[in-house]
């Protein structure tokens, strides 16, 4: 293969990572398989100081690969990684992708081909969610957390049409969109990606979704994990809300009313027995609720069986994530201080600097 020019480059793939040993060998094959000799292509893995072999794995096919190059992130967190890497890359064209993914065969010219005919300046696809595991429990995750009753307003979840949106998975970018808007939030350890779509679209720019950008999601395949997840979610929503004035939506924050619910009816209950009622009508609706969308998702998939599990991830996820953001409702003045709106890491001043 012919040496790369900064000229020669099209795409620069961004592949952030960290303690990924059981899927960057799937990742990185998915995205290899569909350049096959093209020179127009590099690959940037992003390290966030692996402890498991990670980092080996992409020196093992760096050395095969001159399109692949590994970026290493001491702070091992994703906006950290990505400025890194933004600063090194050279397409045209930037596309974000997850290591907890793979890639259909087309993905990246389908990037492409959204961009240039939306004339959007960020683009994605809708996520086909797979099970973290091949347990009855990892298949049940897979389905609520790609079910409406579970993630909400999370379209890329779901599935449609093209559509603009606010947000997409990941996200597939005009390199120029960062001279513009800046580069990503530094302080933000998770939401980095929301909070950039927020600012490109508060400077007139656009994001699409796209059923023709096809991508598969391995979720969390415990109970444990799922929790675990959605409690950072959720704990980093006020975080975000604190630390940049702005970026999210109600949506975000509906399984935090749902718990401060919870927990105001069940603590006036001990004074006022109408708010026991409450409690009650609360707890009974959303059963009912989760019950009957259990069933019916479980049996979309001809699998009843799951329909327990699938019942039990919906309660753990709404439940965790609703903790979590109330959690950081309480800690963020404690943990970041003054609230304020600085702006992001990498903002451009009025002249271009």
């Amino acid at each position: 293969m012919t040496n790369q020019s900064h000229t020669d480059i099209r795409i620069s793939v961004l592949i952030p990572m960290r303690n990924e040993k059981a899927y960057v060998r799937g990742c990185l094959d998915s995205v290899i398989g569909q350049i096959a000799d093209r020179s127009d292509v590099e690959i940037l893995a992003i390290d966030g100081a692996s402890t498991d072999g990670t980092d080996e794995i992409v020196r093992a096919y760096a050395a095969r690969d001159e399109r692949i190059q590994l970026v290493e992130n001491p702070q091992g967190i994703v906006p950290t990684g990505m400025n890194l890497a933004l600063a090194r890359a050279r397409g045209r064209y930037v596309i974000r992708l997850d290591c907890h993914a793979t890639y259909a065969p087309d993905y990246l010219d389908a990037c492409v081909a959204v961009l240039e005919r939306t004339g959007a300046d960020n683009v994605g696809g809708y996520i086909e969610t797979l099970p973290g595991s091949e347990s009855d429990v990892g298949r049940a995750i897979a389905v609520a957390t790609s079910h409406r009753f579970g993630v909400g307003g999370s379209a890329f979840r779901i599935g449609g049409q093209e559509a603009e949106v606010d947000t997409v998975p990941f996200g597939a970018f005009r390199r120029s969109v960062f001279d513009t808007v800046g580069l990503y939030d530094e302080r933000l350890a998770r939401n980095q990606d929301i909070e950039l779509n927020a600012r490109i679209r508060a400077h007139g720019g656009r994001i699409i979704i796209s059923p023709k950008i096809r991508l598969q999601y391995y979720n969390r395949g415990t109970f444990a994990g799922l929790c675990d997840q959605a409690f950072h979610n959720g704990l980093w929503n006020p975080y975000t809300v604190w630390l940049v004035g702005g970026g999210l939506s109600i949506r975000h924050f509906v399984p935090m009313l749902f718990v401060m619910s919870l927990l105001a009816c069940g603590g006036a209950a001990f004074a006022f027995p109408l708010a026991g009622w409450a409690f009650m009508g609360i707890v009974s609706l959303y059963v009912v609720s989760a019950a009957s969308m259990a069933m019916s998702a479980a049996l979309k998939k001809r699998c009843p069986r799951l329909a327990p599990l699938v019942f039990a991830a919906f309660v753990l996820l709404h439940l965790a994530y609703g903790i979590g953001s109330l959690c950081g409702v309480i800690t963020a003045p404690i943990r970041f201080g003054r609230p304020g709106r600085r702006k992001p890491f990498g903002t451009p001043t009025k002249d271009g600097c």
